[in-house]
């Protein structure tokens, strides 16, 4: 992320070990540390971890640094603020915002592995940005990374700092179904996940027709490509990273296919919002044709959905990924519903890891469906 890029149940806790850390705020987070520098990360010796958080989430940055230290790798935390961040979007320019950070890009060429914790809390305040801004600081974001992208360094999106009150009101969620969503997501298996994903991996192998349907009114068919699927676990696992796929998220459990362009045909009629830039659009919908979205509309905030396309080359990309949720604790009521069971995902142009020397990095749209019905020809 650009310096500035943003964007229940509680935890269980554990009694602290002789030396475990006594503040709470602190201690409940170490179970979830552990997982992700023992299961999903497999931290070692050699390893270098950074960790992305702002105010909120430190109790959390903390645990994780401490695990990390535990196994021998060193750490390092970047903390941002949110008056910082919206300051600098506000007031710094275009040219300033698309331009790598020094600091950032030499940090992406020394570590192994690295998490992003979300935020900032306050997405109402995005609303007074503008577009451009957006745009620019995503593409300094995309310069300074470069070397975490092509090094394949390990990196799981945690976005756990999202998880506001302000950012629900913002979105038009339940706060509280939401955070108890999250919560639950996070605690699934993710042994169970990983088990059932590839069970689903394996039906999608190959040549395969699919056809997408749900209530409210989504019938889209596609066929998929010969590329085996990746199983998005929470694990990233020596597998994984043989083949290059060294992303993850958590909450866990999707999986993500590349698909025939021009098989892709059909209607789609979302129930998830898309949420940009402190407004969501409401109930977006999709004409597709040879894998071109050939029209499209919402309930709410249609012309920025018609900007989002515009910017993202939707006149001449064609929809090329699609995901399909795995993880039965996880409900639509979330920013990001990519993980709930059966919820499809689609995006424009081809799968950022599985085909890398085809993608354009201006074509960058994607979003949630809902939960459908999903048809595979045998």
């Amino acid at each position: 992320m650009k310096r500035f890029k943003s964007a229940g149940a509680d935890s269980i806790v554990m009694a602290p070990r002789r030396n475990e850390p006594t503040n709470p705020g602190f201690a409940q987070w170490i179970p979830l540390a552990r997982q992700v520098v023992r299961t999903s990360l497999r931290l070692g010796w050699k390893d270098v971890f950074t960790i992305y958080t702002y105010p909120p989430t430190i109790p959390l940055a903390e645990a994780l640094a401490l695990e990390a230290r535990r196994v021998g790798s060193d750490t390092h935390l970047t903390l941002m603020t949110d008056d910082l961040w919206f300051t600098s979007m506000q007031e710094l320019s275009t040219k300033w915002l698309s331009t790598a950070s020094p600091a950032e890009h030499a940090i992406a060429r020394a570590e192994t592995a690295h998490i992003y914790l979300g935020g900032p809390a306050d997405a109402r305040r995005m609303r007074d940005i503008p577009a451009e801004k957006f745009e620019a600081n995503n593409l300094g974001g995309d310069r300074q990374h470069e070397p975490r992208r092509r090094r394949r360094v390990r990196d799981i999106d945690l976005p756990i700092g999202r998880l506001t009150p302000e950012r629900a009101e913002t979105y038009g969620l339940d706060y509280a179904s939401w955070s108890r969503s999250y919560h639950d997501a996070l605690a699934v298996d993710l042994k169970e996940i990983q088990r059932e994903g590839r069970a689903l991996a394996l039906s999608l192998r190959g040549r395969k027709k699919v056809r997408i349907r749900s209530d409210a009114g989504t019938d889209l068919r596609f066929q998929t490509k010969a590329i085996p699927p990746i199983v998005s676990d929470g694990i990233i696992s020596p597998a994984d990273i043989r083949r290059g796929f060294v992303r993850t998220t958590l909450p866990a459990g999707r999986v993500e296919l590349a698909v025939q362009p021009e098989s892709v045909e059909g209607e789609i009629r979302g129930t998830d919002p898309i949420p940009f830039g402190g407004r969501a659009i409401v109930r977006p919908s999709f004409r597709i044709h040879s894998g071109k979205i050939v029209e499209s509309g919402a309930a709410e905030n249609e012309d920025l959905l018609h900007r989002i396309l515009r910017h993202s080359k939707a006149e001449t990309a064609r929809v090329g990924t699609m995901t399909i949720g795995l993880n039965r604790a996880a409900k639509p009521c979330m920013l990001d519903n990519s993980i709930v069971k059966d919820d499809l995902g689609f995006g424009l142009g081809p799968h950022r890891q599985l085909e890398r020397g085809r993608v354009d990095p201006e074509v960058s749209f994607e979003s949630t469906i809902g939960p459908v019905r999903i048809d595979i020809e045998r």
